[in-house]
């Protein structure tokens, strides 16, 4: 009997969960993992969810989501990435196109504050501006602020960034900072900077080293924000070395940018994320070393989620503020699939109602209480 090729095996399977998700139950797809989520001794200090701010239309059903599915299982704390999806008065040239309003932004956090959940807003304030073609955001409002302006080919053909010594950049980014952290009533704010690859290659940059752009930019956003009461949260990636860390290019930096551990406010708090199965995960220790005070970022893997928290919990050094699970979805998506209501609006899309199931399985593995819900 000839071996089935690899590529048609795939095709099969992919046929087999489309049937099984137009079919059964979507949210039986994918089977609970076994056993409970690694914890330390007293459990986590706060257990966090990254969620996409929901369009202006689902804003009232994002806040019974709160109340009713995220508060009940668990979850004390939301890193709301709102991006540029915001009408800011400040710069309105920024605002994304289906952008909330003031008035969502107060309907949200009082959902939050009624249901003792922090609320946490996130921007991207370094990369993560636009694919290679700007076509919303910063960028789009302040094309000057860009990095790579005038080049088409970018690194790995992935983000572009903003320019760190442009003359306009810090007052237009902390405006918008500053802003949609009083809109949201915050006490922190996570600022991204994460998967920075065009850093130091205009002609204002390009004498000055990466970490020194990174962390002068960071810090200088952080001062802002703390001068108001407001706390800075960070991905960690490019504070990691790509060349002796053990991770790759999207988990760690390639470029330089990883000096700038030693460089930042001490106050500004790291997010460290891995999505992949490692045999270790040493950033853990090099952030502890650091003397940085963290959280654990697992996505859709529940394997992946199992290994780092388990190496994370052994290696404990009173490190960590607590776990923050990234979800990397549309709002409307998470909260139909976390409320049971599966992934029938993605029923031809394999490849994200995978996704989408995988979530909901790590959930209900790192949020236990999830699954006493209907």
């Amino acid at each position: 009997m000839k071996t089935m090729s690899w590529f048609r095996a795939g095709a099969l399977l992919s046929a087999a969960f489309a049937a099984t998700i137009a079919a059964a139950g979507p949210a039986d797809a994918l089977p609970d993992m076994p056993g409970t989520a690694p914890e330390p001794p007293g459990g986590w200090k706060t257990k966090a969810i990254s969620i996409s701010a929901p369009a202006p239309k689902d804003v009232g059903r994002f806040c019974a989501f709160v109340k009713n599915t995220l508060k009940p299982s668990g979850v004390d704390a939301i890193v709301l990435l709102v991006r540029y999806n915001y009408k800011f008065a400040s710069h309105p040239e920024c605002a994304g196109k289906n952008a909330i309003s003031a008035a969502d932004a107060k309907a949200i956090k009082r959902a939050c504050d009624e249901a003792g959940v922090r609320l946490i807003p996130k921007m991207n304030l370094l990369g993560h501006q636009s694919g290679p073609v700007v076509k919303e955001g910063l960028l789009k409002g302040h094309p000057e602020l860009d990095e790579s302006r005038g080049r088409k080919k970018i690194r790995y053909d992935y983000c572009r960034s903003i320019c760190p010594t442009h003359p306009d950049s810090m007052r237009i980014v902390t405006d918008l900072a500053c802003e949609m952290a009083e809109a949201f009533g915050a006490d922190a704010m996570h600022i991204g900077c994460d998967e920075v690859f065009e850093i130091g290659v205009c002609p204002r940059c390009c004498s000055t080293p990466a970490s020194e752009l990174f962390a002068g930019w960071v810090n200088g956003i952080a001062r802002n924000l703390k001068a108001r009461g407001v706390a800075t949260m960070i991905w960690g990636d490019r504070l990691l070395d790509a060349k002796t860390s053990g991770y790759g290019v999207w988990e760690a930096s390639d470029n330089g940018t990883c000096a700038a551990l030693g460089m930042l406010d001490k106050d500004i708090v790291i997010c460290d994320w891995h999505y992949e199965k490692c045999p270790a995960y040493p950033s853990v220790d090099v952030f502890a070393d650091a003397g940085r005070k963290i959280f654990l970022c697992p996505w859709r893997y529940a394997e992946n989620a199992q290994k780092f928290l388990s190496y994370a919990v052994a290696h404990d050094k009173g490190q960590y503020l607590g776990l923050l699970f990234t979800t990397w979805c549309d709002c409307e998506d998470l909260m139909d699939v976390l409320e049971g209501k599966g992934v029938q609006r993605h029923k031809d899309d394999v490849k994200q109602a995978k996704t989408l199931l995988a979530i909901r399985r790590n959930f209900r593995y790192l949020f236990p209480r999830s699954k006493e819900l209907k």
